[in-house]
């Protein structure tokens, strides 16, 4: 431990504590006797211990450690969590692994953590006034991290519900630590015990808390896909009249898609009173693109340019080197038809119209509208008319422990619409079909969803 520390009552650092830090407030109340360690430059260290019962270098008294420079630290922590040494960072703050509590820790610039940032109990808070950027957050319901910049964490777990996210993927506690950190499991209740103190005694050593996370959460492998062939014929077209995305109170559905936009047409009798037969249509960057089922059940495609005025072309005669950007699409569409009946098929509207008519939830108001889990909040939304005459449909919301949201909404007669909001955003989006990441996660949340009804409400899948 580097010995180049100047100890001063507190007092002294006055004018160097940062307005929105609680040491700029209360400093005046310690005495002469409350030491700072002030450091000034940029320090490096193998580890930091803040408990109270560990002299700061070869000094008692010191409360807080002031670093005028940027700290870069292997091992941050402190075992007891009532009350410990506080930190003030006034660079950026650097560190492999860090578990604390009981202090404020203050960092002026970025703070960069490797591992593991963990927090603990409600006597403490991290203050960062730049971005946080760190590859595991474990954290309780109590311990505060306050960011005024940019988060990048790449995994967040709750100790208290034993669950979290990973890759905006849900994932257990278990799949991020190691065995070690935990208590025995109790069957009947389904808790996990976590030891923080054994966390700190892991880093103390050296050694890393983490699992592989590169080896879990795996996605659903699909069993059974909608198209197995990608050629465009009758047989593919009327299959994508026939989907799950045609409803049957309109003859077409559309949506986009990379850039692209889709629009697939089943035959019907127009308003006009034509005959319009199976067809699809595409956008792209640089084409229209209309591929047409005639009744003899032969293919035709025409294309024309994005210049305003410009006509149709026959291309169906083109050679197969002629036609590679319109199969390149036609692929596309098949497979995100392929996804979207992979994951849309799997949440019944019988089941959602049934949450959303029971009693409990009807009963929900402005000032109670939903459930905390300990990790995760589900809010609903009753279908109303608004203030303009528009039929807003009904809706359960998911807040994710990394603050995204994701949707599910009645607005379809044979399935249950997803949406997805990024955290740090407003306003819900189409989840792209091509994205299977957010599709999963809409998934898994919503059986956890699904659990937590069941465990609460009694609220169990209708039978199909």
């Amino acid at each position: 431990m580097s010995n180049h520390f100047q100890f001063m009552p507190i007092s002294k650092l006055a004018d160097k504590f940062p307005e929105d830090s609680w040491w700029a407030n209360h400093y005046t109340d310690f005495s002469d006797d409350d030491l700072a360690a002030y450091y000034e430059g940029d320090l490096k260290l193998p580890f930091l211990d803040l408990d109270w019962d560990i002299p700061f270098p070869q000094q008692n008294n010191v409360i807080i450690i002031f670093i005028n420079g940027h700290l870069t630290v292997d091992n941050l922590y402190n075992a007891e969590t009532d009350g410990a040494i506080g930190l003030m960072v006034m660079g950026n703050l650097t560190a492999k692994n860090i578990a604390v509590g009981g202090q404020e820790i203050y960092v002026h610039g970025h703070l960069t953590v490797e591992d593991i940032l963990c927090g603990s109990y409600n006597h403490g808070e991290t203050i960062v006034n730049g971005n946080l950027q760190a590859t595991t957050l474990v954290q309780d319901d109590e311990y505060r991290f306050n960011v005024n910049g940019q988060k990048s964490l790449q995994c967040i777990v709750n100790v208290w519900h034993g669950d979290g996210v990973f890759q905006e993927l849900p994932i257990r506690i278990q799949d991020v630590l190691i065995d070690e950190v935990f208590w025995d499991v109790d069957d009947d209740e389904e808790d996990i015990g976590f030891s923080f103190v054994t966390l700190v005694s892991i880093l103390k050593e050296g050694r890393s808390a983490l699992t592989n996370l590169q080896g879990v959460p795996q996605l659903t492998k699909a069993t059974h896909v909608y198209f197995t062939r990608n050629h465009i014929d009758a047989e593919n077209i009327l299959k994508l009249t026939e989907c799950i995305l045609m409803t049957g109170d309109k003859p077409c559905f559309d949506f986009e898609e990379q850039g692209v936009h889709f629009t697939v047409q089943r035959a019907h009798i127009d308003a006009d009173g034509d005959k319009t037969n199976d067809s699809i249509y595409m956008k792209t960057s640089q084409y229209h693109y209309f591929i047409w089922l005639n009744e003899d059940q032969s293919i035709s495609l025409l294309r024309k340019t994005l210049d305003e005025g410009d006509e149709w072309w026959d291309i169906t005669e083109l050679s197969q080197e002629h036609l590679v950007d319109i199969q390149h699409h036609w692929i596309m569409l098949l497979t995100c038809i392929n996804v979207a009946t992979l994951y849309l098929s799997k949440i019944e509207v019988q089941y959602v119209e049934r949450i959303l008519q029971h009693p409990e939830i009807q009963g929900l108001d402005e000032d109670n509208d939903g459930f905390w889990d300990g990790s995760k909040y589900y809010s609903f939304r009753h279908a109303y008319t608004d203030d303009d005459g528009d039929f807003i449909h009904a809706r359960i919301e998911i807040l994710t422990p990394d603050e995204a949201y994701y949707f599910y909404t009645l607005e379809n007669p044979s399935y249950v619409s997803r949406h997805y909001q990024p955290p740090n955003h407003f306003g819900r989006q189409e989840i792209a079909y091509l994205n299977t990441r957010h599709w999963e996660a809409s998934e898994q949340y919503f059986e956890r969803f699904k659990q937590f009804m069941s465990q609460n409400f009694k609220m169990d899948s209708p039978a199909k």
